[in-house]
């Protein structure tokens, strides 16, 4: 609902503030008193244009401030209009964009005589009322948790599928590197045994030099070195006993020419193990060349080719179970799918029989209001969309949480007319009137706090007039309601009564707004009965008509 509308400097109000009490709220005043401004005012706080010719004559900027409460929750709404028509909004002193104020508004105001706040005639929401109305809210929630899970698979699906045909595409290059560095029998330390084993080999000529030269000066010389050792020795030893020191001199000749004979045979062993292997030096250097183009592959090391290797083994392993996955994601998939076309083929056999009630109903509270030659109806479709979610008997539509049904209310007004979607029917009171009998069939759905009415009136009277008026006074027990109009039937059904009117100050003519007490109220119906001039008679009528509102007055709602 709305606490309170504050406005200043728009038109012809200078500054005013409205308080809204639950219940049946209505306005009345002089034509041109200012109320369409009022109405002007709310349309601008629930996000509608703002025209550039608002801003008072005279006033750089105009404001609208509006208070609404949604259960423990309250926003106020701020709007600022400059001259030339750019404006500002604030939700609670936060600026928000345009659109954030529409998409929040349409939960706190119903505003019909102005197209645009009519959640009503917006077609997405018709679909919503059907099913408040037939009940079947709980199965909404059952499809949207399915179509929700559904979606969710279909993502994974793509994601898996993406994978796999990637991995499909890499497996084949896996597959190549794995191959190759399985036939490169690759072994830890076989690089550097290798590389010692080429140096070996390119150097066995030389090597094979410096061991025939030794093996030569050690044994086949003539004196070999350790003969010349053993003749020193024995020459020596004859002067051994002359002195103890010569006798380790000896020994040690005897022990060196000892050390030189197995010198002499480890030399010619290992001279015997060399050879002049070329045909073996090509192959170490072979593989070295293939560990070297290995290493540039796959790394920069054996132990990274290795480990590279290691890695597509067990990536060829797992790419097996990625495909299983995947025909595991298609058939949960197709499984959901079924299962979300089942449930909206379901609700929509559901909501076919419901829509010709809820027809009904509504053209029967339009015959009350005296519009008996209405015809109503609400035409449910299905669109067709080759990748629509929705499968049934081969054939896929567009769909979403709330099925695969699209719902518009179709009108004709007057009979001989054909049925027109109700966003087209005449404007003015009619428009207001159907609004009214569509509210009162689904008020007990209608998520809105609060209605306006503006031109409800138009072109009624008398006992149309009463019919409305209890209309209006039965809506308002469950929501707040706001009336503008010009018929004593229906003001004197207001729980909260307002005056606008217009005065002149400075040479400025500005509107203004006052609650009325009782007596004032007997006096602004009065003047409604019978306009300017207030007859004993008016005053006595407008009394019955309060008097019979009090005793038919439902307890205000919209709190």
């Amino acid at each position: 609902m709305i606490r309170r509308l504050m406005v200043q400097n728009l038109a012809v109000i200078r500054e005013l503030e409205i308080a809204f009490e639950p219940g049946l709220n209505v306005l009345t005043g002089e034509t041109g008193a200012g109320k369409s401004v009022l109405i002007s005012a709310l349309g601008l706080i629930l996000g509608g244009r703002a025209p550039a010719d608002l801003v008072r004559t005279g006033a750089s900027q105009a404001v609208v401030e509006g208070e609404f409460a949604e259960g423990d929750k309250t926003w106020v709404v701020r709007r600022i209009i400059k001259q030339g028509g750019a404006s500002r909004l604030f939700i609670n002193d936060e600026p928000v964009k345009l659109a954030t104020l529409q998409e929040q508004s349409e939960k706190w105001i119903d505003l019909h005589g102005q197209h645009d706040h009519q959640a009503i005639l917006r077609v997405a929401t018709h679909l919503d009322f059907l099913d408040a109305y037939t009940g079947l809210l709980p199965e909404r929630e059952v499809i949207e948790h399915t179509f929700r899970s559904l979606v969710a698979a279909l993502t994974e699906l793509e994601q898996q599928s993406k994978a796999v045909e990637k991995s499909q595409q890499q497996q084949e290059l896996d597959q190549f590197q794995l191959g190759e560095l399985e036939a490169a029998n690759l072994q830890a330390g076989e690089e550097g045994r290798l590389g010692e084993e080429l140096q070996l080999l390119a150097q066995a000529g030389d090597l094979i030099d410096v061991l025939t030269a030794l093996s030569r000066r050690l044994q086949t010389d003539d004196p070999s070195l350790p003969g010349e050792l053993s003749s020193l020795a024995r020459q020596l030893d004859k002067f051994a006993s002359l002195d103890p020191q010569l006798a380790r001199l000896k020994e040690r000749l005897e022990a060196a020419k000892v050390e030189l004979d197995d010198l002499a045979f480890e030399a010619q062993r290992y001279q015997g193990s060399v050879r002049l292997d070329a045909e073996r030096l090509a192959q170490v250097e072979e593989r070295l060349a293939e560990l070297e183009t290995i290493k540039r592959k796959y790394g920069g090391t054996i132990a990274e080719a290795m480990a590279r290797r290691d890695a597509l083994a067990a990536a060829a392993s797992t790419s097996s179970d990625a495909s299983a996955r995947l025909v595991q994601q298609k058939e949960t998939t197709a499984r959901l799918r079924q299962s979300y076309s089942e449930q909206c083929l379901q609700l929509s056999r559901q909501r076919q029989v419901a829509s010709t009630d809820l027809a009904r109903e509504i053209e029967a509270v339009l015959a009350g209001l005296d519009m008996a030659g209405v015809r109503f109806e609400l035409r449910l479709s299905q669109q067709p969309l080759g990748r629509g979610l929705c499968l049934l008997d081969g054939q896929t539509f567009k769909s979403d949480e709330r099925g695969y049904d699209k719902a518009e209310f179709y009108m004709s007004a007057n009979p001989g007319e054909d049925l027109r979607p109700l966003a087209r029917i005449a404007s003015g009171g009619e428009v207001s009137r159907t609004m009214l009998g569509i509210k009162t069939v689904l008020a007990e759905y209608d998520p809105v706090g609060c209605l306006v009415f503006d031109e409800i009136d138009s072109g009624i009277s008398g006992a149309t007039a009463d019919k409305v008026g209890i209309a209006i006074e039965q809506l308002a027990r469950s929501r707040q309601v706001i009336c503008i109009t010009h018929l004593p039937q229906i003001a004197a059904r207001g729980g909260h009564h307002l005056l606008v009117s217009k005065q002149q100050a400075d040479g400025r003519t500005e509107s203004s707004v006052k609650p009325l007490s009782a007596g004032q109220r007997r006096q602004e119906i009065a003047r409604l009965l019978s306009g300017v001039a207030i007859t004993a008679a008016s005053l006595e009528q407008a009394g019955e008509l309060l008097a019979a509102s009090a005793e038919t007055a439902p307890a205000p709602g919209g709190g």
